[in-house]
């Protein structure tokens, strides 16, 4: 078994596929008017317009970006820069080692240096 594809429900397509676009310094692979993929490793991230009027609260599914030691940081401010706030900052905590964020959607996501 893999996980294939990971992808968070949006409702503001444009402007999250902006902030995703800028962060991760890639455009998507797959461009769709309800659906935007991004292939990163083996792993296809992607965003699904919500347009049956699902309704959710929070995240419900936390990707972890792996970063080396010396870029982890940029990679924080730059999310940041693009209107991410912290969460969680436990970059110096050994058990996890990462920056717990959300995009100004309220998505979940880590930044991490855990390797």
């Amino acid at each position: 078994m893999k996980i294939r594809t990971v992808y968070f429900k949006v409702n503001e397509m444009a402007k999250v596929v902006k902030f995703w676009t800028d962060f991760l310094q890639m455009a998507p692979v797959k461009t769709f008017d309800t659906y935007h993929e991004w292939r990163i490793g083996s792993l296809n991230f992607g965003l699904a317009l919500n347009d049956i009027d699902d309704k959710w609260t929070g995240s419900n599914c936390v990707p972890v970006f792996e970063f080396d030691d010396l870029e982890v940081l940029s990679w924080v401010e730059r999310a940041k820069s693009l209107g991410a706030t912290v969460i969680l900052d436990a970059l110096e905590n050994p058990a996890i080692l990462s920056v717990v964020m959300a995009d100004p959607w309220g998505n979940e996501f880590e930044v991490s240096k855990f390797h």
